[in-house]
C-alpha cells in the first residue's frame, strides 16, 4: 500500500477512536488514554516511522504533535498527515507536524538525574552568533550533567533544546553544541526557557531568512570538481536540497533512507531533462519548474519536491513520491504540455 493510502487509513482509524480518546482525556483516565495512544502509535510505525504525543491545552483544544526527531522522511510523512487530516478535526484539534517551541510539555518537563530533579530553568545556555551562517553556536551547562557519560549528556541536551526551542529552530539555527562541566563567563547567556525568545529577536535584528517548517530549510552545495561524466547525476555542478541527509547518503552511495521510505510506501527519486540554457538561466528555469510541479502534485498528495541540481548535460528535480501510480499518470499528463521531455528515475 502506498504512503498516501496508508495516511488515509490512519485517519480513518483515528476517527473511530477519537470520541473515546477525548473522553479519556477529559476524565483524566490515564489507563484508557495510554491504551488508545499506544495503539495509534503502533499504526503510525508503518505510516511515518515516528510516534505522536497528545495533550490538552490550557485553551481547551486537543493538541497532537508528531515526534519526528529531525528525521527527514518522518517529517515528509508527518507534513502529509497534517495536510490530509479530516477537516472536522480543525474544530477542536491542533495538529503539529513537528515539535513546537515552548509547549506545555516543555514547561512541565522534570528530569530525574541521579535522584535529583531538574527543569529547563536549570540549564544555562551561552551562545555565539554566527551571522554569516544565520546560526548560533551553543555552550550548555547544567549541574546535573557533570557526572554522566558524554553520550548521555548529549542525548539529554539535544532533547531539552528541541523541547524548548522547537524542532524547526533546533535544525535551522543551531550549528554546534558544547556541554560544559562548569559555568563560564560569556556575554550572551540565558536560561533555556528564554532561549527561543532570544533566537527570535536575533532573527529579526539580523534580518535572517525565516523558515515556515523544517522542510523549507534549503542547503546548497557547489561542487568544486568538474563533472565526472555524462551519466545521470554525475554531471551536477550545483545542488540545492531540502533533504540534506538524503543527498549526503546518496553521495556516499548508500541507500538506507531510500529503503526506509520504501518500507513506508513511498519512493525517493528524481525528474530530469536535458539542459536548455546557460547556468544562471537554467537554474532559474529549473527552480520555476520545480515549483510548478510541486504546486500541481502536492495538493493531490501525490508527491513533494525537495530541490535538485543543475548539471552539465541535465537538470534535476528531486522528489518524494507518496503515490507512485498517480505520479506516473501525472507525469505523462505533464509531458503532454511540455516542449521538452521530462523523465523520472528512482534512487533505488
Amino acid at each position: 500500500m502506498n504512503s498516501k493510502h496508508r495516511i488515509q487509513n490512519f485517519w480513518k482509524s483515528f476517527m473511530l477512536v477519537k470520541a473515546d480518546l477525548q473522553k479519556a482525556m477529559k476524565e483524566e483516565n490515564i489507563a484508557e488514554f495510554s491504551h488508545i495512544l499506544k495503539d495509534l502509535n503502533e499504526k503510525l510505525k508503518t505510516v511515518c516511522a515516528c510516534g505522536m504525543e497528545i495533550e490538552m491545552s490550557d485553551t481547551g483544544f486537543y493538541e497532537m504533535t508528531f515526534d519526528t526527531a529531525g528525521n527527514k522522511t518522518a517529517q515528509l510523512c508527518a507534513a502529509l498527515l497534517k495536510k490530509d487530516a479530516p477537516k472536522e478535526l480543525a474544530e477542536d484539534w491542533i495538529i503539529n507536524s513537528y515539535r513546537q517551541p515552548l509547549s506545555d510539555k516543555a514547561m512541565h518537563t522534570v528530569l530525574d538525574i541521579q535522584g535529583k530533579s531538574y527543569t529547563g530553568a536549570d540549564f544555562k545556555v551561552y551562545y555565539t552568533i554566527e551571522d554569516a551562517l544565520g546560526t548560533l553556536s551553543l555552550k550548555v551547562y547544567c549541574e546535573g550533567l557533570k557526572e554522566l557519560a558524554q553520550e548521555r549528556k548529549e542525548s539529554i541536551v539535544a532533547y531539552m533544546l528541541e523541547l524548548f526551542i522547537g524542532e524547526l529552530e533546533f535544525e535551522a539555527r543551531i550549528s554546534h553544541v558544547d556541554i560544559l562541566d562548569a559555568p563560564c563567563d560569556e556575554e550572551n547567556v540565558c536560561l533555556l526557557p528564554n532561549l527561543y525568545e532570544d533566537i527570535c529577536d536575533i532573527i529579526i535584528d539580523k534580518d535572517w531568512v525565516e523558515y515556515h517548517d523544517p522542510l523549507s530549510i534549503y542547503t546548497a552545495y557547489k561542487l568544486d570538481e568538474k563533472p565526472v561524466s555524462e551519466t545521470l547525476r554525475n554531471d551536477r555542478k550545483l545542488i540545492v536540497t531540502t533533504n540534506a541527509p538524503l543527498q549526503e547518503e546518496l553521495m556516499r552511495k548508500e541507500d538506507g533512507m531510500c529503503r526506509d521510505f520504501l518500507a513506508l510506501g513511498g519512493e525517493y527519486g528524481f525528474l530530469y531533462y536535458e539542459v536548455l540554457y546557460e547556468d544562471e538561466k537554467e537554474a532559474l528555469v529549473r527552480q520555476q519548474l520545480e515549483k510548478e510541479i510541486n504546486d500541481l502534485l502536492y495538493p493531490m498528495s501525490i508527491a513533494r519536491t525537495m530541490g535538485g541540481a543543475v548539471g552539465e548535460y541535465y537538470s534535476y528535480i528531486d522528489i518524494a513520491v507518496f503515490d507512485k501510480d498517480g505520479f506516473m499518470i501525472a507525469l505523462e499528463k505533464i509531458n503532454e504540455h511540455m516542449n521538452f521531455k521530462i523523465y523520472y528515475k528512482s534512487f533505488l
